[in-house]
């Protein structure tokens, strides 16, 4: 079980490379929950249900960051996998590079993605996206 929740949260990574997206809908449970760390200047909060999550969320996020998940390790017991690694690639208005660390701590169940906690570097996301509003003036 913990390797098939493993798999299945590689899977979410992989499908968050541009191009790849279509099949985030797939992996995630129809009730899944995104808890987004306070302070994050994009969609910071709770998200729940994959309409909420793909529509409000991903939309705002996608929209201010052009950037993948560079994934670095996994630790898995049970139904918890945490993934670590790094947000990169670059601001959608300016092109300020981006190069913010990340912790998503997944629930899976039934082989689905059921709940994602993430925390990440919420001052200097703000940092960034202030260059580019700086930049586009």
């Amino acid at each position: 079980m913990t390797e098939d929740n493993e798999k299945r949260v590689r899977a979410f990574y992989e499908a968050t490379i541009p191009g790849h997206r279509e099949s985030l809908r797939g992996l995630q449970a129809p009730g899944v929950v995104y808890d987004m760390p306070e302070g994050m200047p994009i969609a910071s909060g709770h998200f729940e249900g994959l309409d909420d999550v793909l529509e409000r969320f991903l939309t705002s996020f996608y929209g201010a960051l052009d950037v993948h998940f560079a994934t670095e390790e996994f630790v898995a017991s049970g139904e918890t996998v945490v993934a670590i690694g790094r947000i990169q690639g670059k601001t959608r208005k300016a092109s300020v590079p981006v190069d913010l660390p990340f912790v998503h701590v997944w629930t899976v169940r039934g082989g689905y993605l059921q709940q994602m906690r993430a925390f990440t570097d919420t001052a200097l996301l703000a940092h960034l996206l202030d260059q580019t509003t700086i930049s586009s003036r």
